[in-house]
């Protein structure tokens, strides 16, 4: 696909996912998180983003990059907000991201001295090739992946909590299994806002892949009775 045509299919999708959200402006929730009906911020110009991507030496992925020059460099949802993309101090994109669709962080998944090695190990942050999206608050966060050598992982958004001691998981569509790209995300917050009632609230949790778990008997899930 020519690269005029794959703007303009961006475009119509983002019309679209524009449109479904701005139907819900007189709906009245008990919880939204940030401001409600959602307030964007002015959109980045290109030379801002080509700037940043040749400083940490990546290239945005094309949807979410089309996105926040045309439309919106952040807001006030999905739940606390759209993060801004080139002010996130706690985000290491120019590292590779360092799991893969069918390779992930799972804790429930993991021995007590696979967990212990990995909060002990220094190395890493948990920010590598990514950036954040928005937090549900409590840790509870999605991110997009803009650095990684595995094409199917790459352009990937992801549940990111650590503080709960729950993993690093992609988001797939429940139906189709199809891995959550960045308006694949946005489109199901319109979604599934469209289905709530106004008390009701939903997370992305509910889209985490998680495959099924590995043999050993001594891993946390099986300790705790979790998993059997």
């Amino acid at each position: 696909m020519k690269r005029g045509a794959e703007m303009s299919k961006y475009d119509t999708r983002i019309a679209r996912i524009m449109e479904k959200i701005n139907a819900l402006r007189d709906r009245e929730f008990t919880t939204s998180c940030g401001e409600w009906p959602p307030v964007w911020n002015p959109p980045l110009s290109e030379k801002q983003v080509s700037d940043f991507e040749r400083g940490k030496g990546i290239r945005l992925p094309e949807d979410y990059r089309r996105f926040i020059t045309t439309v919106a460099a952040s807001g006030s949802q999905p739940f606390y907000g759209l993060e801004r993309p080139l002010q996130q101090k706690d985000a290491h994109p120019e590292k590779p991201f360092p799991y893969h669709q069918n390779e992930i962080l799972y804790f429930l998944f993991m021995t007590e001295e696979e967990m212990d090695r990995y909060y002990n190990d220094e190395s890493h942050d948990g920010g590598e090739g990514l950036l954040w999206l928005a937090t549900e608050g409590c840790g509870m966060d999605s991110v997009l992946v803009v650095n990684s050598p595995d094409p199917e992982t790459y352009g990937t958004v992801w549940y990111f909590d650590l503080a709960n001691d729950c993993g690093i998981i992609p988001m797939r569509d429940k139906k189709t299994g199809k891995p959550f790209q960045f308006l694949d995300w946005l489109e199901y917050f319109a979604d599934r806002t469209a289905e709530l009632g106004d008390d009701e609230y939903f997370g992305y949790a509910e889209t985490a892949w998680i495959p099924d778990p590995p043999e050993n008997p001594e891993i946390m899930g099986r300790k705790m009775g979790w998993i059997k």
